[in-house]
């Protein structure tokens, strides 16, 4: 070939957007086409005389000696991808069609960027783990540190939380967060601002850069993520846009799952309407009680009651004002008693306390004389005041009984 076509046959090559190299029998470069600098970010005529070894991937240097071994032996491999490193230190994942000339004693190839192809590969790998885990994990915790693992690999994280947006004015409430933490730092009116505004923030915050990510589902906020950052100068990119708001979804998603499970275990529990335990907690709770009266041998007592006039109550003044006046009988009877006692409704207008550990009966009566004067005082339902009384039973264990069902009997006969 002479020179002026050679001349031109190079220019030609020098448009391709992959590098063709040729590297000798220790594989120094002895050729690179001008690709080189789009690929290696050094322009060509650095790269002569340098080893493609010394600019691998530290991580690929065996895998890629033995690619090596296979061109000399076969002649020829097809798709061989490896990562090197650029000039500018970024990650390059190279794919590449090596050949081996026995005549003129070096290695011909040609590598193709596939950077932006694994990125994208990753990326996708990354939100189905993300999705999956929401899905197949139980645990919020266990749910964010999942996640964090496959931020990390995106984003540099230094610290990562997740707090739920207050219900009823209660305070903030931090669900996860990893070592060292970083949602103390965040003032109320931030949180308030990023859960109601709906979009992803980039905030300085006490010297940290952070990413704060609302939780939204069905169009409620449920909270929001806190990333502290490992870069300061971090700008944020679509790609992990679209990495974090997918990651919102699935926590809040997971979050919104949690607390309705939460909600049907306390209507499995609780009694709708006064919030009390229901039959199949009491019934729980005096087992206990029974195991640990029997072991110390002390005493406990069932006291059951039932509201008088409640039902004229209810018929005159409707059953709006009849669910007020258990709601409100229940909060009087519950602050009558110990936090270490049991209220419930057990039907109707029908109430069981379980005291938990008492002396005598003597113990027992004073505390229902003290509901019974509460349940006494004047109900107020719009402008009418209406009254209630109550009647009072109380079984001693184990005096009138050392089963379940024989204390209940005798406290509804007493």
């Amino acid at each position: 070939m002479d020179k002026p076509l050679l001349d031109s046959f190079s220019e030609y090559v020098d448009l391709l957007l992959d590098a063709i190299c040729a590297v000798d029998e220790d594989s120094r470069i002895i050729y690179i086409s001008n690709g080189a600098h789009r690929v290696f970010g050094y322009p060509a005529e650095e790269l002569i005389g340098k080893r493609m070894l010394d600019l691998l991937h530290p991580e690929d240097h065996d895998k890629t000696q033995q690619s090596i071994d296979s061109v000399m032996q076969d002649k020829h491999v097809l798709d061989f991808e490896n990562r090197y490193i650029r000039k500018d230190g970024q990650v390059v994942h190279l794919l590449w069609s090596t050949s081996w000339s026995d005549k003129h004693k070096m290695r011909l190839g040609v590598a193709r960027d596939i950077t932006r192809i694994k990125a994208a590969e990753e990326m996708q790998n990354s939100l189905i783990a993300i999705s999956d885990t929401a899905h197949r994990t139980n645990g919020i915790k266990q749910i964010c540190q999942q996640i964090l693992f496959h931020l990390d690999s995106h984003i540099s994280i230094a610290t990562f939380g997740v707090e739920v947006s207050p219900i009823n004015d209660s305070k903030w409430h931090t669900i996860f967060e990893s070592v060292g933490g970083c949602m103390h730092m965040l003032k109320n009116e931030v949180k308030l601002r990023i859960a109601s505004d709906n979009q992803i923030a980039l905030e300085k915050i006490d010297d940290k850069l952070m990413l704060l990510v609302p939780l939204v589902f069905d169009e409620e906020s449920h909270g929001i993520i806190g990333l502290a950052l490992m870069e300061q100068d971090y700008s944020l990119n679509e790609n992990d846009r679209a990495l974090l708001t997918f990651t919102a979804l699935q926590v809040a998603t997971a979050i919104e799952r949690h607390q309705r499970f939460e909600r049907l275990q306390h209507l499995a529990l609780y009694d709708a309407l006064t919030g009390l335990p229901n039959r199949e907690l009491f019934l729980d709770r005096v087992q206990r009680s029974l195991l640990r009266a029997k072991r110390e041998q002390n005493h406990f007592a069932l006291m059951y009651m039932d509201l008088d006039k409640f039902k004229e109550a209810n018929d005159t003044y409707g059953h709006a004002a009849g669910d007020q006046l258990l709601k409100e009988s229940a909060r009087r009877i519950t602050d009558c008693v110990r936090e270490t006692d049991t209220v419930v409704r057990f039907g109707g207008d029908e109430f069981v306390v379980l005291l938990d550990t008492v002396e005598n009966r003597k113990g027992a009566l004073g505390v229902a004389e003290k509901i019974r004067l509460s349940l006494s005082e004047p109900y107020e339902w719009q402008e009418h005041e209406i009254e209630l009384s109550v009647s009072i039973g109380i079984a001693l264990f184990p005096e009138q009984g050392e089963q379940i069902t024989q204390l209940i009997a005798a406290a509804d006969e007493a």
